[in-house]
């Protein structure tokens, strides 16, 4: 009973420790990348708005459907009327037959019933309507997809600067701990006869300046994680090193078949331009139209068998007594209005056209942006291949003339710019990586896909 207690102890401790070690695994990066795309206000935005578009789309394909609407309707009024015609608007007639003359007595009527209206068939309206609602929201996807690119770019970009500056300051740090031995040795030398007291005072110069170099770049640090965590949306994770980026370079990549969503977005609007313009071009022709009716009636006027009318009790106008039903077609047909049409088909012509050159804008731009980020890639990869042999060149200096000065050989300005060269040097190099990194970036960020350089990781 025992053994089969502690087997699924013995299970549950191993997943908790595979757990444990995989969430402590995990690449920086692309935590970051998880937490922004589940908090960003643009982001959850987009979302949003291609959710409402999708909506949209459902709307107008309920189109199709009748509509049908219930009333119930009740009023207190005089009976007087008249054989003739009336124009639907500002007056409403009392129905009836002629009154002899004008009463003031008034009574209640009533009435209560469903009208339906139908547009089966809109000769290719309807058609154009909804595919111009799912080109947007064709173009609410590419949205999405292009505020999720450039702000997972432009977090990516700001962790590569990030952890640049880390660099920086680790090689600050370095120059700090050879500004303090130079200071001791010179003190030493001093002492000792060897070198100028002056050499002292200037190597103490030297060491503050280095300090105040690294207190300026511990504040760059801070202004990086501070614009990390707006750019998440989140408090950031203890731990956002990554070495990663410094001791591998990216490898060069082939052609990638992907649309970028910037185009999507252009082709999904230059589609619904188009709809809408058919839809529009179809406007002069007829509108078909199913019509039915039921409903009931109640007045508080009756008619007598010679035809006269009179008042027995207002308030049987209550009463709906008299039922009605039926159900027709009607075909309306636009006469006058074509020449308003033409122009408001012209107007969406050219707005179809406008939305295609700007597409046609859009793939130049890419086209030519592609180019120069492949070469910017192939040239920052070269220039990584050329820095550590500076590095190492000037290291070598650095130390060798570091024992020239011990023996007095040298002056402080040599040593000096020894150290210096030795700095910039160091710094060229992890640039040089992380301008490797960077232009893989711009590669995906062209590419329309971050995995290009996610995968690399």
């Amino acid at each position: 009973m025992v053994r089969i207690f502690k087997i699924p102890l013995l299970v549950a401790i191993i997943t908790f420790a595979w757990t444990n070690v995989h969430s402590q695994t995990q690449v920086p990066i692309k935590q970051l990348l998880e937490t922004a795309t589940k908090n960003y206000p643009a982001i959850l935005a987009a979302e949003a708005q291609k959710e409402a578009f999708g909506e949209r789309v459902k709307s107008t394909r309920r189109t199709i459907i009748p509509d049908i609407n219930a009333s119930v309707q009740a009023n207190y009024s005089t009976y007087n009327n008249l054989t003739g015609m009336f124009y639907p608007e500002y007056i409403l007639p009392v129905s009836g037959p002629p009154s002899t003359e004008n009463l003031n007595n008034m009574v209640w009527g009533s009435a209560a019933g469903l009208l339906m209206k139908w547009e089966p068939y809109t000769f290719g309206r309807r058609g154009n309507e909804i595919k111009a609602a799912e080109s947007t929201y064709e173009a609410g996807v590419a949205m999405k997809s292009l505020t999720l690119l450039e702000h997972n770019v432009q977090l990516s970009s700001t962790y590569l600067d990030y952890l640049l500056a880390l660099q920086i300051l680790d090689v600050l740090e370095s120059d700090r701990k050879r500004a303090e031995a130079n200071y001791e040795q010179a003190v030493s030398l001093a002492t000792s006869g060897l070198v100028s007291g002056v050499d002292t005072a200037r190597f103490h110069t030297e060491l503050s300046k280095t300090k105040i170099k690294i207190l300026q770049q511990q504040n760059i640090l801070h202004e990086y994680k501070a614009t990390l965590s707006e750019l998440v949306a989140a408090d950031l994770p203890e731990n956002l090193v990554d070495s990663t980026f410094f001791r591998i370079l990216p490898q060069l990549l082939g052609d990638t078949e992907m649309i970028h969503p910037r185009e999507q977005l252009a082709i999904a609007e230059w589609k619904t331009s188009q709809f809408q313009y058919k839809a529009e071009k179809l406007s002069w022709l007829p509108t078909l139209s199913v019509l039915g009716t039921a409903y009931g009636r109640g007045s508080g006027v009756q008619l007598s068998n010679n035809g006269t009318t009179f008042v027995d009790n207002p308030s049987d106008g209550f009463n709906i007594n008299r039922f009605n039903y039926g159900i027709g077609v009607q075909l309306a047909i636009p006469l006058t209005q074509i020449s308003r049409y033409q122009t408001q088909w012209k107007a969406k012509e050219l707005e179809a056209e406008a939305d295609k050159q700007k597409l046609e804008e859009v793939r130049l731009a890419l086209n030519k942006q592609k180019s120069v980020a492949d070469n910017t890639l192939i040239t920052a990869l070269a220039i990584a291949g050329e820095t550590p042999v500076q590095f190492q060149d000037a290291r070598y200096a650095y130390e060798a003339i570091q024992s020239q000065y011990q023996a007095g050989l040298i002056t402080f300005t040599e040593l000096i710019e020894a150290r210096n060269e030795l700095v910039t040097a160091e710094i060229e190099l992890r640039r040089s990586y992380w301008e490797a990194w960077k232009a893989l970036l711009y590669v995906a960020a062209i590419n329309g896909n971050l995995e290009i350089f996610l995968n690399q990781l």
